[in-house]
């Protein structure tokens, strides 16, 4: 290898992004270059290196082994750079960039009606939204604080409970017209379909809590990939959902949505908020996760409600 000193700094910069995406054309569109300058940057850094990092495969790239290795050290490097550099910036001063990813439903609902209050006290933060429906793979959330519904087990990242709350379910009046009668006893549900944001288990539960054990009639079923979209596929009236009162607050008080059955019952998982650990000494980071926790503690409406 060349002397360690002749490292393009460059060309590390551009080889993490490329290994991120395993696309040197998504490399090309995050740094706003063009897929020739990537491989040139690659190439440049291979010559330094004396060995390989991409392999083709197919119309793409993979990393090499000695590659994978090289990516690891490499993205830590960059992110232990990055922050003392944010950290540096921004001691002894309110504000600071806070990155912040989300779901959908979450930043639409709990966020929109809250984070005025927070701008409002620290004027100098300066807040990046952006959405995701599951914020807490590692890769994705970099240097952001992520706000998720799930059991709070991610390897690699601090996770705090937010809230918990029982949920039961909703639909629209529409789903009711269209049957032609209302949902009397939880066995008319086998009329219409249930919507799932999970595997299916937290229907079965509350079914089971409703006195059913047989759910062999329960055969219309819509699996979703988040609990936003069983709601917004509720409101459409495609079928009945579970979610909390918090969480359909304004749907329910707005006729949009309603509670055919009062019994409820507890999820397998809460609201989390979420960072990587090398993150959480910046003073922005800590002055939004103080707030978000107060926030919660004070007993503010829960996420997307």
């Amino acid at each position: 290898m060349a002397n360690p000193a002749h490292l393009p700094l460059g060309s590390l910069r551009t080889f993490e992004v490329a290994a991120r995406h395993l696309s040197f054309h998504l490399a090309a569109a995050e740094l706003n270059v063009s897929d020739s300058a990537i491989s040139h940057q690659i190439r440049k850094l291979e010559g330094v290196l004396g060995f390989a990092l991409f392999r083709k495969a197919g119309r793409g790239v993979q990393l090499t082994e000695a590659g994978e290795i090289f990516a690891r050290d490499v993205s830590a490097s960059l992110r232990q750079i990055y922050g003392t550099a944010l950290r540096l910036a921004e001691s002894g001063v309110e504000g600071g960039r806070l990155d912040l990813l989300c779901p959908p439903m979450f930043a639409s609902g709990w966020l929109s009606r809250n984070l005025a209050d927070f701008c409002d006290d620290h004027p100098k933060v300066e807040c990046h939204i952006r959405l995701a429906d599951n914020p807490a793979i590692s890769e994705q959330l970099g240097e952001a604080i992520g706000i998720t519904f799930g059991t709070g087990d991610w390897p690699g990242l601090v996770s705090t409970l937010l809230s918990e709350t029982a949920i039961a379910p909703v639909c629209a009046p529409a789903l009711l017209n269209r049957i032609g009668h209302p949902l009397r006893r939880p066995a008319d549900l086998a009329e219409v379909v249930l919507l799932h944001w999970d595997n299916g288990e937290e229907w079965r539960r509350w079914l089971a809590l409703a006195g059913i054990r047989d759910t062999a009639r329960f055969a219309r079923n819509v699996y979703c990939s988040d609990l936003g979209t069983a709601i917004d596929l509720a409101q459409n009236g495609v079928g009945c959902a579970l979610a909390s009162d918090t969480l359909a607050r304004g749907d329910l008080a707005s006729g949009r949505l309603m509670r055919p059955f009062r019994q409820a019952i507890r999820p397998n998982g809460g609201w989390y908020v979420t960072h990587r650990p090398e993150i959480q000494e910046r003073p922005v980071v800590r002055l939004f996760l103080g707030w978000l926790l107060t926030r919660f503690g004070q007993g503010a409406a829960e996420p997307g409600g």
